[in-house]
């Protein structure tokens, strides 16, 4: 098959999103496809092109695979400017999209942000090709939960609409989490179409050794400080840990990066230490290397479930989920420590309680994470079978609903 992949985010680019498509991508071509990604420049977690001179496009062929760069609009620190972002990179997406000359038989979206459906619609229409929506976040739902909109805005109806538009269209609905099936499910979409393809830990890269503890308790916190990430509570617990030689690191960039460094100076925060972003090798050697990795996210998130926790476990650190819901359903599967979301006292209680173990002690905890997720399905392995039901859809009209015993159970 030809494909043609639309997204926001991708390699190089960090984070969960542009891992998880960057896999997918990779099953697509290691089956024996060809894929073209269509993406703007990259410019995530920073909110500012790496790059400072660009064309319209550029293109860029590695075997079976091209990614196409295309044009998009961002000016830093613009109110709205994320919005303009998205938007324009849209337009120039589906211009591409309808002006090649080379015909796809499926088009593989994935969102967030919603803004990806367009191009994928036009594509699909254009090309006459499958339409397949790789769900990561549902929208509007996150947003309200969020608190960045009200259920009842003109906003949330206006992407209420989209999105039941754009999932009844689809031929193939693949989703991160049970609530996000039964989401999916709910706006109309048949059983059939929608495929649970969970978020799972990318196989850890080769890594240098682990850079070395000057003694005390190092907590952890590696990925991007996006909005549903709760800094805050990261800050909290530091704060009633002042005194007990324990200390939070924090790796990674994103919207929340200059509110959190203006509050540990407002509040003299000592024991939190912004490291900034670093590649995903050095990332994941930090995350190796530290006591215990903290994950935390907003309060009222409860149907969603961070990559960062597959992460830390595939490198055989402990892990400490913030969080309610499924997070912690998740994490507590797997051998992680549960606090409650927004609770900071839970937390520091907990990173006390551990740093009063040994190292020997410590390093088995982390050993029997990674020996439990190693268990159970991984990354590569569920991109693999979402990719059978992708080419499946050239030969069928509709796709079986489960995605294989072992994938569904694990990740």
């Amino acid at each position: 098959m030809k494909v043609a992949v639309v997204a926001h985010f991708y390699p190089p680019e960090p984070g969960a999103g542009a891992l998880r498509l960057h896999t997918l991508v990779q099953a697509l071509a290691a089956g024996g496809n060809d894929v073209t990604v269509v993406t703007p420049f990259p410019s995530f977690p920073r909110g500012e092109f790496s790059e400072a001179k660009r064309p319209l496009i550029r293109v860029k062929e590695e075997g079976r695979v091209r990614t196409v760069r295309i044009f998009s609009m961002l000016i830093p620190k613009l109110p709205g400017g994320r919005l303009l972002h998205w938007l324009s990179a849209a337009l120039s997406s589906s211009l591409y999209l309808l002006g090649t000359r080379e015909r796809f038989d499926a088009v593989v979206v994935s969102s967030p942000p919603i803004t990806v459906s367009l191009p994928g619609v036009v594509a699909s229409w254009r090309h006459r090709a499958r339409l397949v929506v790789d769900v990561r976040d549902v929208f509007p739902d996150l947003g309200v939960k969020m608190g960045v909109w009200k259920a009842d805005s003109p906003v949330v109806r206006t992407l209420e609409w989209l999105v039941r538009k754009l999932y009844r269209r689809a031929d193939l609905v693949s989703v991160v989490t049970p609530a996000g099936e039964a989401q999916a499910l709910r706006r109309g979409v048949p059983r059939s179409h929608v495929v649970l393809a969970r978020n799972a830990y990318e196989s850890a890269p080769v890594m240098s050794a682990p850079p070395k503890r000057n003694g005390g308790f190092t907590a952890i916190y590696a990925g991007n400080l996006g909005l549903t990430t709760d800094v805050d509570v990261l800050v909290d617990a530091a704060k009633l840990l002042s005194k007990d030689g324990i200390t939070i690191e924090i790796v990674g960039d994103g919207a929340q990066r200059a509110r959190l460094a203006e509050r540990m100076r407002n509040e003299a925060v000592e024991n939190v230490h912004c490291k900034g972003s670093f590649p995903r090798e050095e990332a994941m050697a930090m995350v190796a290397g530290a006591d215990v990795s903290v994950i935390p996210l907003r309060k009222g998130l409860t149907e969603s479930v961070p990559t960062k926790l597959y992460d830390s476990l595939s490198v055989g650190c402990p892990a400490i989920i913030v969080a309610d819901g499924e997070a912690c359903d998740e994490g507590a599967s797997l051998g992680a420590i549960c606090t409650p979301a927004g609770d900071a006292h839970a937390l520091a209680d907990q990173l006390r309680r551990l740093s009063l173990l040994d190292r020997s002690s410590l390093r088995r905890l982390g050993e029997e994470g990674q020996e439990r997720i190693r268990t159970r399905s991984d990354r590569a392995a569920i991109m693999a079978d979402l990719v059978r039901r992708i080419t499946a859809l050239e030969t069928t009209e509709e796709v079986a609903a489960p995605i294989t015993a072992d994938a569904a159970q694990g990740v």
